[in-house]
C-alpha cells in the first residue's frame, strides 16, 4: 500500500516542533514591544516639553506660570489635555497638535504630567494621578530632561 499523505504521528510532531519554537519567540518579542512602546512614551515626553517651551515664549503664558512653584501645571492624556492658565493653554494646545498617551502600560501609566519647580524648571513625567511629589516620581518616571530609571 502507497501512502500519499502524513501520519498523525507526524503530524502532531511538527505542531509539538511549532509550539516549543513559539514559546521560545513570545517572551522576545514581548520584549521588543515594551521597549518600542517605552521609546514612544520618551519621544511623546520630548514633544510635550519643546511645546511647553514654545508656549512659554508667550509672555502672558510667561507670566501665568511666575505664580507657579512646585506643582503641575499640565496634563496630556489621550482623553485631552488640561493646564492651568488660560493663556499658557491655549498656547500649549497650539503647540501640541496631536492627542499624545502614555503607549507603555504596564505599569498602568495614565499621563504626562508637566510640573514647574520653584525656578520654573520644567519638567515632564509619566504616571498615575495618585503619585505626589515630582522629586521622587522622577527619578524612576521622568521623560524631560532626562529620562527616569524605568524607561531605561
Amino acid at each position: 500500500m502507497k501512502n500519499k499523505g502524513f501520519s498523525l504521528v507526524e503530524l502532531i510532531i511538527v505542531i509539538a516542533i511549532m509550539a516549543i519554537l513559539a514559546a521560545a519567540i513570545a517572551p522576545a518579542l514581548i520584549r521588543y514591544i515594551d521597549k518600542s512602546r517605552k521609546a514612544d512614551d520618551v519621544t511623546a515626553g520630548g514633544t510635550i516639553n519643546s511645546a511647553v517651551s514654545a508656549a512659554l515664549a508667550n509672555e502672558d503664558a510667561y507670566d501665568e506660570l511666575q505664580n507657579w512653584s512646585n506643582t503641575i501645571v499640565a496634563v496630556v492624556s489621550k482623553g485631552g489635555m488640561t493646564a492651568s492658565g488660560s493663556a499658557f493653554k491655549d498656547e500649549l494646545e497650539a503647540n501640541l497638535d496631536q492627542k499624545v498617551a502614555p503607549k507603555y502600560k504596564k505599569e498602568d501609566q495614565a499621563a504626562f504630567y508637566v510640573y514647574a519647580d520653584a525656578n520654573h524648571k520644567i519638567s515632564v513625567v509619566i504616571g498615575k494621578a495618585s503619585r505626589a511629589a515630582p522629586a521622587t516620581d522622577y527619578v524612576n518616571w521622568g521623560m524631560q530632561p532626562s529620562i527616569g530609571k524605568s524607561y531605561k
